[in-house]
């Protein structure tokens, strides 16, 4: 029999594709409803003396195109006066008497086994902080981050880094607050406020600066972070004013230059709802980069890919969960459907409501009056009970204090939360009673009939994946349905690798909407080893817009079968796996490509796939120095150390590997893969012996995987432990009783020790599967033999 554990010990590598956490950890709420930030970065700790003014790593500077919000005043002084004070005013600030909000005064705030000391001193603000080794150190606040309801403050570690304090300031109960009460983090962890998950330069300076240059050095792993205007600014969302700037003053202007130019300005008057979203979209959604270098008037999917309205980051039914921002859920509404903006609610300078909410004034702008009757809603008048928005726009709290209402407008279904358990505006309120008491209550007010809605698709395909039913295809093929959830569910089929998926996948790709396309492409990467998927990969290559492009050498990428036939010893030039075959006549895109990745590459995640890139290009020498600064950035991400180990044992380099695998182990004691991988590993260098513990636990940690019950059965078998093999065969056997591996294993144990009778049962048995055999059958002869 050949022992299963004497292959290679080759797994498929963990692709951990970059989404949310490359796309923003945490950010501070400026808007009511808006994007904030906090940051992230590498400690590189610095005295308070060695730090003055804004810090090294930022520098304003002013670009020709942008003339800045005081040349704007000049001519539309109404417009800046609602601006001025406004959150994208104070969006960040140097810290002054006036714009910290927070208690200086030498108070402390102590934070689990940390403490925290804001004080001044000759006119600086400065608070004393466990710094990036661990120790008390005072840093001198450099900016102000936000307005309310919270106010985060930052400081220079060097390196250029800026990073946001996780002990922020409560605007309305006027006290110091941790935004992670529950958590405590090591210095050299991602998430410490010296780590990667508070830096500014990448987690948040793009929408609270106006064009803001990241200027990352990945060689020197520091920034020079650059800004025209320190907050959200005139031209932040209206474009570079300089030619409109240059036309107006003009000698002798002409009409058609004028118009032109008004024209090149985002957000003009009457500008479109399509203009007016793609320039909210860029800082009011979850959304991962694409290109580092956003230009005022492209396709918003020429520079982001958004987050589509599923889990983890939302519920089943599209409802927020995570911090997701407002893009992806008012994509969804009926009102974005019919043609609402934001700045019919939003005064897009003041960023306050347009009208009042408590009387239902700013719904009523629209909607009839009838709306706003106790006929309607059935709740005494003028109480929060009787706000539309308290019905429609249900809220979470985010950053702790921070309320964000879900710009879904969706109409309340506490019937669904009786079957599905998603939550639901009436028992947001009323916490005391039942989901069943609500839906009840619906069901008297209006009766038992609720229209068809996507969130039935959705609720019972997340509940039963294998419940695809007419309505699902009907939903993708709906034209009337919001292109963000017809994109949703070209997401749900990609999780059913087989051809029903792959031809509506493939429909998909031909549609008119880029948002339906790129998820179809992204979809394809769970059927890449589909037959037919490579070759609608390789036409969605050609696609007109960038994030479709991105997500087709993506689902390329995520097969990895072409980069171990290329060896671990091949380069870049003499590799021909299937990922560089694909793309030999693409050259722009594999540097597309390529700039994605290192647009991304300050985040674990991004450098992780910027290792997976080398790697599936054949580069392992990159790929393992990619992978190695991956853990240096952060020492607790195990994906890449798990890929890492995978790739090292491919170029013979166990040793390491196996310091790898157990340091994944000892960080995740409940990750049965780690333990699985170093049993193979060890079964692999000839130490069984030890392998055998971590066959066992994993076994127990992963009781559906029954190969690895399997693998157990057979090192027990090879040991020479009879009774513990032959249980773990006959348990694996009873979870599949058609595998024929497994039973053939059980006949060979049974056969070792001189029991042919019983492993006669068992060849039957294979027989029976397979009728005609000729090798079963000869193996039955052999038992009978043996019988004689």
């Amino acid at each position: 029999m050949q022992f299963i554990l004497s292959v290679p010990f080759r797994l498929a590598a963990i692709l951990l594709l970059f989404t949310l956490f490359c796309i923003t950890w945490s950010c501070t709420q400026q808007s009511g409803d808006g994007h904030g930030g906090s940051g992230s970065g590498d400690p590189a700790g610095s005295s308070v003396d060695a730090r003055a003014g804004a810090g090294p790593g930022v520098f304003p500077e002013a670009h020709p195109e942008f003339v800045g919000d005081l040349t704007c005043r000049t001519c539309h002084a109404g417009e800046w006066e609602e601006w001025r004070g406004s959150h994208h005013d104070m969006a960040m600030a140097e810290p002054d008497e006036e714009t910290v909000r927070g208690d200086f005064s030498d108070v402390t705030f102590i934070d689990g086994e940390d403490e925290y000391r804001f004080y001044r001193q000759e006119g600086d603000y400065l608070v004393e902080a466990p710094g990036p080794d661990g120790e008390s150190t005072p840093f001198r606040l450099v900016y102000t981050f936000g307005w309310e309801p919270l106010q985060q403050y930052l400081v220079d570690i060097g390196s250029g880094k800026l990073q946001a304090l996780h002990i922020a300031w409560d605007t309305e109960r006027e006290e110091w607050f941790s935004l992670y009460p529950d958590d405590q983090f090591e210095p050299d962890d991602w998430l410490h406020w010296t780590g990667g998950a508070m830096n500014w330069n990448t987690m948040c300076a793009s929408c609270h600066s106006t064009d803001l240059k990241q200027n990352y050095i990945a060689e020197t792993d520091s920034f020079h972070t650059t800004y025209s205007d320190i907050n959200v600014s005139c031209e932040a969302c209206h474009g570079p004013g300089g030619d409109h700037v240059a036309t107006m003053e003009g000698s002798d202007p002409d009409q058609l230059s004028r118009q032109r130019i008004q024209q090149d300005l985002r957000l003009s008057k009457g500008a479109t709802q399509a203009i007016e979203i793609n320039t909210c979209a860029p800082c009011h959604s979850l959304r991962q980069e694409l290109t580092g270098e956003y230009v005022h008037g492209d396709s918003f999917m020429d520079h982001y890919d958004p987050m589509l309205p599923h889990p983890p980051n939302y519920h089943a039914d599209g409802q927020i969960l995570e911090e997701v921002y407002v893009f992806s859920s008012f994509l969804q509404s009926r009102m974005f459907h019919e043609g609402v903006t934001c700045s019919d609610c939003h005064n897009p300078h003041s960023v306050e409501l347009k009208a009042t909410i408590n009387d239902n004034k700013l719904c009523m702008q629209c909607h009839e009056p009838r709306y706003n009757t106790p006929e309607h809603h059935f709740h005494q008048v003028q109480t929060e009970a009787s706000q539309c928005v308290n019905c429609h726009m249900p809220g979470r709290y985010y950053m702790e204090v921070d309320y964000r209402r879900d710009h879904s407008f969706r109409v309340p279904r506490p019937d669904q939360s009786v079957m599905f358990g998603t939550p639901n505006a009436c028992n947001s309120c009323h916490e005391d009673r039942s989901a069943e008491w609500a839906a009840g209550a619906v069901e008297e007010w209006y009766g038992p009939d609720r229209a068809d809605h996507f969130t039935d698709t959705f609720l019972q395909l997340d509940a039963d994946p294998f419940d695809r039913d007419e309505s699902f295809r009907s939903l993708i093929a709906d034209t009337s349905q919001p292109e963000i959830i017809r994109a949703t569910a070209i997401w749900y089929s990609g999780q059913f690798p087989d051809s029903e998926s792959q031809n509506l996948i493939a429909e998909a790709l031909n549609s008119n909407s880029p948002l339906i396309r790129s998820s179809a492409a992204k979809a394809l990467e769970n059927l890449i080893s589909v037959s037919g998927t490579r070759p609608l990969l390789r036409a969605a290559l050609d696609d007109p817009v960038k994030a479709v492009r991105i997500s087709a050498v993506r689902s390329l990428a995520a097969d990895g079968e072409g980069a171990s036939a290329a060896g671990p010893a091949s380069s870049t030039s003499g590799s021909m796996n299937s990922f560089s075959f694909d793309l030999r006549n693409h050259p722009e895109r594999l540097r597309e490509y390529r700039n994605y990745l290192q647009v991304n590459q300050y985040f674990p995640q991004g450098q992780m796939n910027l290792a997976r890139f080398y790697e599936l290009q054949g580069e392992t020498d990159r790929a393992i120095e990619a992978y190695e600064l991956t853990l240096e950035r952060d020492p607790y991400f195990n994906p890449a150390r798990m890929n890492l180990a995978y790739l090292l044992n491919e170029s013979g380099r166990n040793a390491r590997a196996e310091e790898l695998l157990r340091t994944v182990v000892e960080q995740e004691p409940e990750f049965g893969q780690a333990y699985y991988s170093l049993a193979l590993l060890l079964a692999e260098m000839d130490r069984l012996n030890e392998a055998l513990n971590y066959f066992e636990q994993a076994a127990e940690l992963l009781p559906e995987q029954h190969r690895i019950l399997y693998n157990l059965a057979v090192a027990y078998q090879t040991l020479g432990h009879f009774e513990d093999s032959e249980q773990a065969y006959q348990r694996v056997v009873e979870a599949v009783p058609d595998n024929p591996d497994y039973r053939y294993g059980l006949i060979t144990l049974y056969m070792q020790h001189r029991q042919p009778q019983r492993a006669l049962e068992h060849a039957e048995r294979l027989d029976q599967l397979a009728p005609g055999n000729l090798q079963i059958r000869q193996l039955i002869d052999s038992i009978r033999r043996e019988l004689d």
